[in-house]
């Protein structure tokens, strides 16, 4: 099967460093994540295809401390909420949330999590920052932390 295309049983990981700050794991043992933790100056969410990294979220984590977290393709495609606003509050259109194989020279498992139209500067604060919420919410609703300073979980 060709790797041109991201299914939506696809697991994604993304790494979360601990010197940013980004996540707390609570007394219970159930993971905290600052929407931050997903933010990126190209309003792309960069991530890494499990089955290319061989389902070891160590390899999206590499040397660092922090956590790798799992979110499913297809929750992340079910995002359908986000629309661009006028300056009264009233939606223009809305997006579709899409997920794309994004290789790179040293990592041939990244993909990024972008919008359809795309992203612009003026959604930074208002439809990529509900973005980067919801992919929160995914993670803490099924508290899919998959690595914690390279302990598997």
């Amino acid at each position: 099967m060709p790797d041109d295309f991201v299914r939506n049983d696809e697991i994604l990981y993304r790494r979360i460093l601990a010197s940013r700050k980004l996540y707390k794991i609570k007394t219970d043992g159930t993971i905290e994540i600052s929407s931050e933790a997903f933010s990126d100056r190209q309003l792309r969410v960069s991530v890494d295809r499990a089955k290319l990294c061989d389902n070891n979220p160590r390899q999206t984590l590499g040397n660092e401390p922090g956590v790798v977290v799992g979110l499913l393709t297809s929750d992340v495609r079910n995002v359908d909420d986000l629309t661009r606003n006028d300056r009264k509050g009233n939606p223009l259109f809305q997006f579709k949330i899409d997920v794309e194989p994004v290789p790179l020279s040293g990592n041939s498992a990244h993909a990024e999590i972008y919008a359809i139209p795309a992203f612009a500067d003026a959604d930074r604060r208002g439809a990529f920052h509900r973005l980067c919420r919801r992919l929160v919410r995914i993670v803490e609703a099924k508290q899919s932390i998959l690595l914690f300073d390279d302990q598997q979980i």
